[in-house]
C-alpha cells in the first residue's frame, strides 16, 4: 500500500512539473520543430536565447558549435571602442616644434568623410600658422585584412585600412547628367572604355585608374569606389583641401603630444553597426591601438579585449579582424549572447538600443521586424556573407520580456533572403508568444 501512493505522488509531482515548464515556456514547441524546417535542414544553425532579467536559457540548440559571424563580429569591435575610446574621438595628435606642426594619425576615419561630417581637423590645419608636417606612422600596417577577398578591391565594403583616412578611402561617384558623373574628391577622373548593360565604374585593380561603362547613368547613380592609399595620395588630397603645402616625415617619435579630438564615439559607432559600415569597425581597432599607445596592427587591439576584459566569454573566439569580413572568424552564439550581457549591463539601453539596427525602422533591420503599433521589438546586428546569416541582438516579448538572442546560419545553399525571412518568421513568433 505503501508503495502504491508512492507511486501516485511521483506521478502527481510530475504532472505538477510537466504543466509548470510549458507555462514558463509556452515557446519551446515551436523551437523544437524548428529544425524540421526546409529552411534549416541542410545547414550549419545554431541559437542561444537568454532571459536577460533571470539570466536564464530560454533555448539553445549549437550553442556551443562555431560559426562564421560575418558582420556580427562588429559587436565585439563596438565593445572594444566602446571600453576604450571614451566620449569622442581622438582625431589626430600633433607637437609644434618652433616654426613646425608635425601631426599623425590615429585611424579616426572621420577626415572628409562624406558619411561622418566633422570639419574640426580642417579647421585646425587650415588655422595653423605653422609649416605642415605629416608622420605616416607605423608602415607596416596592411591595407587588407586577414582572409579578405582581393577581388572586392572595387567595393564599398573593402576600403583600405589607413592611420589617416580621408574622403573614407573612397571615391563617391554620382550622376551629373545622363552621359557623365562627378567625382568626390575631383582629384579623380575617370574614362568611359567599356560596354555593359549597366552603368558601374570600375577600378584598375592595382591603380587608381577609373572606368565607366558606356551605359545611360540611372537618375539616382551614386557609387562609393574604393581607392589605392598610400601616403603620397593621402597628403594630396589634404593640401587640395586646405589650400596648403604639407610634407612627409618619414621618421619621428614622441612621447608627449597634443590631442585634437572630433566626432561623438556614440555617432561613429551608430554609423558603423546600423549601415554595418566594415571601413570604420576596422578604423576603431586602429583608435583602440593608438588608445594603448601601440603600432597599428588590429590583432594588438583585438589581443588586449580578449586577455582583459573578455577572458570570461564561454567560448574563446578565433577573432582576426573589425568588421567580419574575413571567414577565418569564429564565434559560438552562446560567446555573442555574453558580450550582449555584458553591454547591457555596461551601458543603459536608452544609450545601447538606438545604436543598433532597429527593427521595421533603421539600419539593415528597417524593412523587417515591423509592428502593428509601430513599437520596435528588436534591436540587433545582421551579418552576411556568402553561405552565412546570423542576427544577434535583443528581442522585447509582449510579455515585458527582454531575450538576448544569437541565431546563426552557415553553409547555405539556398538564397540568403529565404534564411533571413525564416529567421523573422521565428523570431517575431517568440516576441509575441513567449
Amino acid at each position: 500500500m505503501k508503495f502504491l501512493w508512492y507511486c501516485l505522488l511521483c506521478l502527481v509531482l510530475l504532472g505538477q512539473s510537466s504543466c509548470r515548464v510549458s507555462r514558463q515556456r509556452p515557446s519551446l514547441t515551436l523551437l523544437d520543430t524548428l529544425w524540421q524546417s526546409a529552411a534549416f535542414q541542410h545547414h550549419h544553425a545554431g541559437l542561444m536565447i537568454l532571459d536577460a532579467d533571470t539570466r536564464k536559457v530560454v533555448y539553445q540548440h549549437n550553442a556551443e558549435r562555431y560559426f562564421v559571424p560575418a558582420s556580427n563580429t562588429k559587436l565585439f569591435t563596438f565593445y572594444a571602442g566602446m571600453k576604450m575610446l571614451g566620449d569622442s574621438v581622438e582625431a589626430l595628435r600633433y607637437v609644434v616644434q618652433q616654426d613646425s606642426l608635425i601631426f599623425w594619425g590615429t585611424g579616426d576615419p572621420s577626415l572628409l568623410n562624406p558619411n561622418l561630417p566633422s570639419t574640426k581637423v580642417v579647421d585646425f590645419l587650415q588655422s595653423r600658422p605653422e609649416k605642415l608636417y605629416f608622420w605616416p606612422g607605423n608602415p607596416l600596417l596592411k591595407p587588407y585584412g586577414p582572409g579578405w577577398a582581393w577581388d572586392d578591391y572595387n567595393d564599398y565594403y573593402q576600403a583600405e585600412r589607413t592611420s589617416l583616412p580621408v574622403y573614407g578611402n573612397v571615391v563617391r561617384f554620382t550622376r551629373k547628367s545622363a552621359q557623365s558623373v562627378q567625382a568626390n574628391p575631383s582629384q579623380f577622373r575617370y574614362t568611359l572604355d567599356t560596354l555593359r548593360r549597366d552603368f558601374q565604374v570600375r577600378r584598375a585593380e592595382t591603380e587608381n585608374l577609373f572606368y565607366g561603362t558606356k551605359a545611360p547613368i540611372p537618375l539616382r547613380y551614386e557609387q562609393d569606389v574604393p581607392f589605392r592609399t598610400s601616403t603620397e595620395v593621402t597628403l594630396q588630397l589634404l593640401s587640395d583641401t586646405l589650400q596648403k603645402p604639407i610634407t612627409s616625415l618619414p621618421a619621428f617619435t614622441s612621447k608627449v603630444y597634443q590631442p585634437l579630438r572630433s566626432v561623438a564615439s556614440d555617432t561613429l559607432f551608430k554609423r558603423m553597426l546600423q549601415p554595418s559600415d566594415n571601413f570604420l569597425a576596422e578604423q576603431i581597432l586602429l583608435l583602440v591601438c593608438a588608445r594603448l599607445e601601440q603600432p597599428f596592427d588590429p590583432g594588438t587591439a583585438i589581443d588586449y579585449m580578449l586577455n582583459n576584459h573578455l577572458r570570461d566569454l564561454p567560448d574563446a573566439p578565433h577573432w582576426v579582424d573589425g568588421s567580419g569580413l574575413s571567414r577565418y572568424n569564429l564565434f559560438t552564439p552562446r560567446s555573442i549572447v555574453a558580450l550582449l550581457e555584458k553591454l547591457l549591463a555596461e551601458m543603459p539601453r536608452e544609450r545601447l538600443f538606438p545604436l543598433l539596427a532597429v527593427g521595421g525602422q533603421s539600419g539593415t533591420l528597417r524593412n523587417s521586424y515591423r509592428s502593428a503599433d509601430r513599437k520596435p521589438y528588436l534591436f540587433g546586428k545582421t551579418g552576411s556573407l556568402s553561405a552565412c546569416y546570423n542576427l544577434s541582438g535583443y528581442l522585447l516579448t509582449k510579455t515585458g520580456k527582454t531575450l538576448l538572442v544569437s541565431f546563426m546560419n552557415n553553409n547555405f545553399n539556398r538564397p540568403t533572403s529565404e534564411v533571413r525571412k525564416e529567421v523573422e518568421r521565428v523570431l517575431t513568433a517568440i516576441h509575441e508568444q513567449y
